[in-house]
């Protein structure tokens, strides 16, 4: 399904966890090539998976962007957010902060 790029958010989570980098090089093969998944959003159009792609099609300038809605629980949505970025080329404090996501959640889990 499309939307309106403008009804589009970063998820705010996913800026305590990642950095949006090598956004110019991704805009250039968003140009040649187009979006080649779809961006995931949960029920209040903010960006779960794709927040690069997503700042990338935003620079780009586009009306519309397809997308896929995921129903989201609450709680879920940073494990959603470091399961979707699993691919990524990360940073030494990328990787620390998924570390101490998912170590405080399955501290949680353990207990319940």
């Amino acid at each position: 399904m499309k939307v309106k790029v403008s009804s589009l958010k970063h998820h705010p989570k996913n800026k305590e966890i990642y950095t949006l980098s090598s956004i110019e090089e991704l805009m250039g093969s968003i140009s040649e090539v187009g979006l080649l998944q779809p961006l995931i959003i949960d029920s209040r159009n903010q960006v779960i998976s794709g927040n690069r792609r997503f700042e990338s099609v935003k620079r780009l300038g586009w009306e519309e962007v397809q997308v896929e809605v995921r129903e989201v629980k609450d709680g879920e949505e940073e494990l959603l957010l470091i399961h979707f970025n699993k691919q990524r080329i990360k940073s030494f404090k990328e990787l620390i902060n998924e570390y101490l996501i998912l170590d405080g959640y399955y501290c949680i889990m353990a207990h319940h």
